[in-house]
């Protein structure tokens, strides 16, 4: 994987907001001239596609929706790489205002969540159009296996080859080869390598 792009302290010029309001209109399949072996299904949706990141042979099933963050709500930071092979299910969805990477061939069953960011419950703007937010970053390893309508929740870090079983809700960090379950997840068991 490569490194994510780095926050952009300031606004973007206009040259750049015009470029991610273009592309963010362009069928996503386009981006099969950037990514070799991409597979787009219909309906996929990616906001601030220049802060998107694919490996190769990344699948991106149908009604997937990739929220890069690079907007003024989230400070203009925040992006999504997927590494080599991942597959993301129908109708999964990804916030990345907080940065979200994951790692080769890890598979997101469909419906799974991945929030790195939150409303902020403490801002004074709370009760308004424009609440202030919190962003934090996920980052899943290689080999890991969320199942269906699964939640993972900012600041979290999964380590390879880690099993998250159907409509848990994670936060936290965990090592590698940890299976959990539950709502809020628990670690059930460990597996290691032989």
């Amino acid at each position: 994987m490569t490194n994510a792009p780095p926050p952009i302290e300031q606004k973007p010029g206009f040259g750049h907001r015009l470029s991610d309001f273009l592309l963010e209109r362009l069928p996503v399949w386009l981006a099969k001239l950037a990514a070799p072996g991409l597979r787009c299904e219909p309906g996929v949706v990616v906001k601030t596609p220049s802060r998107l990141r694919l490996g190769r042979n990344v699948v991106l099933q149908r009604r997937a929706t990739l929220h890069c963050g690079g907007k003024d709500w989230c400070a203009w930071g925040g992006g999504i790489e997927l590494a080599d092979g991942v597959v993301i299910g129908t109708n999964c969805t990804l916030y990345g205002a907080g940065t979200i990477r994951i790692g080769a061939y890890s598979h997101l069953g469909p419906g799974a969540m991945i929030m790195a960011q939150a409303g902020d419950v403490t801002s004074r703007n709370r009760l308004t159009s424009r609440p202030g937010h919190v962003n934090e970053p996920v980052t899943i390893g290689q080999g890991v296996w969320i199942g269906a309508g699964a939640v993972i929740l900012g600041n979290t870090t999964l380590g390879d080859n880690c099993v998250v079983g159907p409509n848990s809700v994670v936060s936290g960090t965990y090592d590698e080869g940890t299976t959990l379950i539950g709502n809020p997840a628990r670690a059930v068991q460990r597996r290691t390598r032989d």
